[in-house]
């Protein structure tokens, strides 16, 4: 499908082609965030990767969803309490589902080459280390550096900042503007408190179907699908509504669609894309 227009989600709003994500790269062959899992992804015919990054002790930028690396290979540890050396040693393939050599936890860089290597390949760069308390100055540095490693490479015309916290999505936006686009999630009270309006510069925002109480604990809704009023909501700001992987069902993701959506980031992007297509809602 052709890239969507990079001033702004309009073309993709009145698409009838889905924007399919590859979450993590490919997640279910229990590889994410490897090189493998990127490849197979972009193989696949996905228009975007999506991958989390962190920063290791030693201020390098590796691809890695949890604050340790003991889910997803055989190491153990904080990714902030170890050097990339530490890390590169460790498997990332090791619960892999299939034939997938060993291989070592990927790395910022590797994903970019791959970047640079297909052209319009899309990127969403989620930002894992927060500027909680006693951890800010290491947040804001991994941050800065993830920031400025993606404007070297002259992605940033192709690459959605996306965080769970509000103040990262502000600090990016502050330094760079609409050099970058941005991802947020909705509701809004999900970012934390921010010193900019979301809906100012934000133009995808995940959807989670999330309740806040009054003494501000968050809480998950049963039902994983957001109301139509949260589309229409969004639609209306010229915010693009993205389907989360926690939909799971089918029946959730084409109900989204047919609200509005027309951008989905599964954990299966082979079989998401192949739903797509049998619709025609996707080349």
């Amino acid at each position: 499908m052709p890239i969507p227009s990079l001033t702004g989600l309009t073309d993709m709003k009145y698409s009838e082609k889905i924007l399919v994500s590859g979450h993590r790269g490919d997640r279910v062959h229990g590889i994410e965030n490897t090189m493998a899992a990127m490849r197979l992804a972009v193989a696949a015919g996905v228009d975007m990767i999506e991958t989390d990054v962190r920063m290791t002790l030693d201020g390098e930028l590796i691809l890695m969803h949890d604050e340790t690396v003991a889910r997803t290979t055989d190491g153990t540890g904080r990714v902030c309490d170890l050097t990339l050396a530490q890390i590169r040693q460790l498997n990332a393939a090791v619960h892999a589902k299939g034939a997938f050599p060993p291989e070592p936890p990927a790395t910022l860089r590797e994903l970019l080459d791959i970047a640079l290597e297909h052209p319009a390949l899309l990127l969403n760069i989620e930002f894992k280390d927060y500027p909680t308390e006693g951890n800010e100055a290491f947040a804001y540095a991994c941050c800065d550096k993830i920031a400025d490693m993606l404007m070297d490479y002259g992605v940033g015309d192709r690459t959605w900042i996306n965080s769970f916290d509000g103040r990262i999505l502000q600090r990016v936006y502050r330094r760079f503007g609409k050099a970058f686009h941005y991802h947020g999630f909705y509701p809004w009270f999900i970012l934390g408190p921010m010193e900019i309006d979301p809906e100012s510069f934000i133009d995808v925002a995940c959807m989670q179907h999330r309740y806040q109480l009054p003494d501000g604990s968050v809480h998950m809704y049963e039902e994983p699908l957001c109301p139509k009023e949260w589309f229409d909501y969004l639609l209306e700001k010229g915010i693009m509504p993205l389907l989360a992987p926690s939909l799971k069902e089918y029946w959730r993701f084409d109900q989204g669609f047919a609200w509005g959506s027309r951008m989905v980031n599964p954990d299966d992007p082979y079989a998401m894309l192949r739903h797509l297509r049998e619709k025609g809602l996707h080349d």
